[in-house]
């Protein structure tokens, strides 16, 4: 591949700030009339390199791809992260990885972009190694696109966390998102009116603090408002936590099935209940508020 933009960035979530990087490729591209790449690392340099627990992620590599594709890049190149590669200096990574390899004639990054050895290099390098080699670099400002404390995703991370996924999502500019696997549960739901699916997802991504959400959940290319539960279910003295979504006005079997689950805003923290009884009056009233939080969403 020669002659492309590249769109630069660990792109973990997909952001505004990464989504501002991406809108200036595309214009870069549509202008040079090239391709759009999307270059992401993976895994976390923080996994590789030993420095401190690495960062549980927003998005893992499968979901990004398709989150950059929708984007508007044309391709999305993953970057294997290894320690040759975090060996290579700011001209060898540039002359190596981005021109030698994806074929880089413009290099679009956010203006805190750092790179190299011991991230040596910053947005003056780059432009200035890349304009050597008979390229192109721009720096893409992104902190105006945040509220206050900025936009990062190390910022959304924590709101997730914390429960916050409505201000979450005003710096992703869309809801957050589980990809997981449906398997059996205890079958609780269903005995009570309520059968939820239970979401095993990946192991490395960041898991919305405990309590009962609105949002959706997708399943294949059918969308589903949705009342999910994320918790140990205290009235039941579950030992694990569990992530299990209700999906409202569906019918159906979603066992091994693959599906999105989309948290757009917190409804309650998760309690115990005396009863039953009283809890399934309690997800009665969850559902209907799950359901006029989204109707207004959409």
């Amino acid at each position: 591949m020669r002659g492309v933009v590249v769109a630069l960035g660990n792109f973990d979530g997909v952001h505004l700030g990464h989504q501002a990087v991406l809108r200036r490729a595309v214009e870069e591209g549509r202008r040079r009339g090239m391709k759009v790449v999307a270059a992401t690392f993976h895994p976390h340099p923080r996994a590789v390199l030993g420095a401190g627990d690495p960062p549980k992620l927003l998005t893992p590599v499968g979901l990004r791809r398709e989150v950059l594709l929708g984007y508007g890049a044309d391709e999305v190149w993953v970057i294997p992260f290894d320690r040759d590669l975090s060996r290579k200096s700011p001209q060898e990574f540039v002359r190596d990885v981005l021109v030698g390899e994806i074929g880089a004639e413009v290099v679009v990054v956010g203006e805190n972009f750092r790179f190299g050895h011991r991230a040596a290099g910053d947005v003056r390098d780059l432009e200035r190694i890349m304009r050597e080699m008979g390229g192109t670099a721009v720096a893409v400002e992104v902190r105006a696109a945040g509220k206050e404390g900025g936009i990062s995703s190390t910022r959304i991370r924590a709101m997730i966390s914390e429960g916050d996924v409505a201000e979450a999502a005003g710096l992703l500019g869309r809801p957050y998102v589980l990809r997981g696997e449906v398997v059996v549960g205890d079958r609780r739901g269903r005995t009570i009116g309520f059968p939820t699916a239970n979401v095993l997802p990946d192991p490395d991504v960041v898991v919305p603090a405990r309590g009962v959400y609105a949002g959706f959940v997708l399943v294949g290319d059918e969308k589903f408002a949705a009342c999910t539960n994320v918790g140990v279910a205290p009235t039941f003295d579950r030992a694990e936590s569990r992530i299990e979504a209700y999906l409202l006005d569906f019918d159906g079997d979603l066992y091994g099935r693959v599906i999105d689950v989309g948290f757009a805003k917190r409804i309650r923290e998760e309690r115990r209940f005396s009863g039953v009884d009283e809890l399934t009056e309690q997800i009665r009233r969850d559902v209907e508020e799950a359901r006029l939080i989204t109707e207004n969403l959409s």
